[in-house]
């Protein structure tokens, strides 16, 4: 009688130990794993997973689990052009700049749907394409914010500044070219027309600056993004989202050239 007592208490007490462990280990599994995006000042950016890179360029693709992530985005927390991170798949898409180098950090959450293809690379270097698949194997937990897989996320967090980015989602509206002649001229034009106004959207801004003492500037109402620098003599590409209202291009932060109207 007493062995037999002895075994149901130590029976007992193993269910009531595994009760008190379930929910600790219901909580390990269902932690949200992290992808960590980092943009460096030169314009370099990695992406990692516990560590290791996330995607290869050739060869059998990185796997990893389906599931739920949270993607998350670090930059130099400089206003400095920074290049468009951009993640791509079924149920995801992800375009990011950091705002321009306004915002140092945010965490996007993003769901991967099971053995499906996805793919990242930055708009700078368009030809280089990194490849990750999933496999059957899902990880982590829905939160109040996580996309649906059916449904796409997106890489602009609501705005600090409604200048630069604005407080939603921007269409793509197509490619700007501006030109800094040697003398110093600048000029806008939007297929092949100057541009006196333009819809609200984001634009993919083409500058080929010929000065080595005038820069490329656009400026809103209270902040500014310079394409081209003082110094710089070349072409650079920046992605600008505009927002409804007043803005102007110049040839410092100082100076205007004239001015645009952006519309709904």
């Amino acid at each position: 009688m007493g062995i037999t007592r002895a075994l149901r208490l130590a029976a007992a007490s193993a269910v009531a130990l595994g009760l008190l462990l379930a929910p600790v280990a219901q909580g390990r599994a269902a932690a949200t794993p992290q992808i960590v995006v980092n943009f460096t000042p030169a314009g370099v950016v990695s992406v990692s997973l516990n560590g290791s890179p996330l995607g290869t360029t050739s060869g059998a693709p990185t796997v990893i689990p389906a599931g739920y992530y949270s993607v998350l985005l670090n930059g130099p927390g400089e206003c400095i052009n920074l290049p468009l991170f951009e993640l791509s798949g079924p149920g995801v898409n992800i375009q990011d700049d950091m705002q321009g180098g306004e915002v140092d950090t945010h965490s996007l959450p993003t769901y991967f749907v099971p053995n499906s293809i996805y793919t990242w690379h930055i708009d700078r270097n368009a030809a280089i394409v990194y490849t990750f698949r999933t496999s059957t194997d899902t990880v982590g937990s829905a939160t109040s914010s996580t996309s649906s897989p059916t449904k796409s996320s997106t890489g602009h967090p609501k705005a600090t500044s409604q200048d630069i980015v604005g407080s939603g989602v921007l269409p793509f509206r197509g490619t700007l070219t501006g030109i800094v002649s040697a003398a110093g001229k600048l000029s806008l034009a939007f297929k092949g027309k100057s541009v006196t106004s333009l819809k609200a959207g984001r634009y993919s801004l083409a500058v080929a600056d010929k000065s080595s003492s005038n820069g490329f500037v656009v400026k809103g109402k209270r902040s500014s993004v310079s394409v081209t620098g003082m110094a710089f003599v070349g072409k650079h590409t920046q992605t600008v989202s505009l927002t409804v209202g007043k803005w102007s291009f110049g040839p410092s932060a100082g100076k205007t050239a004239s001015s645009i109207f952006v519309l709904s």
